[in-house]
């Protein structure tokens, strides 16, 4: 199948002979990893090798079967009915999986990828002449452009077929604003593991709670400690177990409710951030994320971690008065932190445990 890129036809060979040769002229880093991967997937070696993002732990490189990863990609092009000659933007860098894919989707469908540096408004150069399919973004990067309130560029953002948000959970506030939104908005589950996401779950129009999987040969399951069970023998020859807390609803569609690693013993209390972070989010403006630290007394307490500059004794207590409302007594933090930025993984996700480290307090 004919794949171009940036408008320009190229059969496997001559993407070669280009990637090498865009390499040797030292383009800029986001366009050495592209060229670099291009020459990786083309090099008819088995397996590439992927780094995680480092989020819940240190990152670590790891190799997957192209065959999987290959399958990975026609499976997206399925669920989403996307075929030759489709037009994807890639705006993510291509060291990470997700970038990877939107390159692997490209060339095994043989779509027309059009690459442009990765950044908070990558439709700023883009040519909006251009009908998009596809685009694979952070839900950082969707929120950046639509904080702007530049009525045009909402227009041409709505105006792209499908938009799929990965590498960290939509916050309700901005699936509140995707639910007006005329076309496909998905939020995406996955993790390098699983090459990219294995279910999505609908933002706009008709929005659903629950995570689909993007074929119906993946099996889910649970542990002992109720995490998610992939079984998806396209993608991964040993089922995966994830860290992900979930509800199962039938064969096809869970509930995603938080990270066990992140689950907080309070005194025997379990208690999971993300869930109590969903309730609260109405009431806070800046970045913010709950957590456990050792205590003493409970074993863990709850803690909150505000991004901005120090709060008063007054603005403190106000908030523990609107928190009050919101949350039970055993689910209000024990101590507010703020700090005047987080600390970050190289994808942009919010590294707790660095920003806690560089509060001076421990997990």
């Amino acid at each position: 199948m004919p794949f171009h890129l940036n408008g320009q036809p190229f059969t496997a060979s001559l993407l070669r002979q280009f990637a090498t040769e865009r390499l040797q002229a030292t383009p800029t880093t986001w366009e050495q990893d592209l060229y670099a991967f291009i020459l990786e997937w083309l090099n008819g070696e088995p397996t590439i090798t992927v780094n995680t993002s480092g989020s819940t732990g240190k990152p670590k490189a790891i190799k997957l079967n192209k065959v999987q990863v290959r399958n990975s990609a026609l499976m997206t092009a399925q669920y989403l009915n996307l075929g030759e000659g489709s037009n994807a933007l890639l705006s993510l860098s291509a060291n990470y999986i997700a970038g990877k894919m939107m390159i692997v989707r490209a060339i095994e469908n043989g779509w027309h990828l059009w690459a442009v540096a990765p950044s908070n408004n990558p439709l700023e150069h883009f040519d909006t002449q251009i009908a998009l399919q596809l685009v694979a973004w952070v839900p950082s990067q969707l929120k950046a452009m639509l904080d702007k309130k530049d009525v045009k560029l909402t227009e041409r953002i709505q105006a792209i077929d499908n938009i799929l948000l990965g590498g960290s959970p939509v916050s309700p506030k901005l699936a509140q604003k995707l639910k007006l939104f005329p076309n496909n908005v998905f939020e995406t589950f996955g993790m390098t593991e699983t090459i990219s996401h294995i279910a999505m779950r609908r933002l706009s129009g008709a929005a659903q709670d629950a995570f689909e999987t993007t074929d119906p040969d993946i099996i889910l399951g649970q542990d002992e400690r109720d995490c998610l069970v992939i079984i998806a023998p396209a993608l991964s020859s040993q089922p995966v177990i994830t860290n992900d807390i979930v509800e199962v609803v039938n064969d096809r569609h869970f509930n995603w409710l938080g990270r066990v690693d992140n689950v907080v013993n309070s005194g025997g209390i379990k208690l999971s951030p993300e869930q109590l972070e969903r309730k609260i989010l109405p009431l806070l403006a800046q970045r913010f994320f709950m957590a456990g630290v050792a205590d003493g007394q409970l074993g863990q307490k709850l803690i909150l971690v505000l991004e901005g500059g120090a709060l008063t004794a007054t603005s403190i207590s106000k908030l523990k008065e609107s928190l009050a409302t919101t949350l039970t007594r055993y689910e209000m933090p024990r101590e507010i932190f703020t700090i005047s930025q987080f600390e970050e993984t190289a994808t942009h996700k919010v590294n707790r445990l660095a920003t806690m480290r560089k509060l001076g307090i421990t997990a």
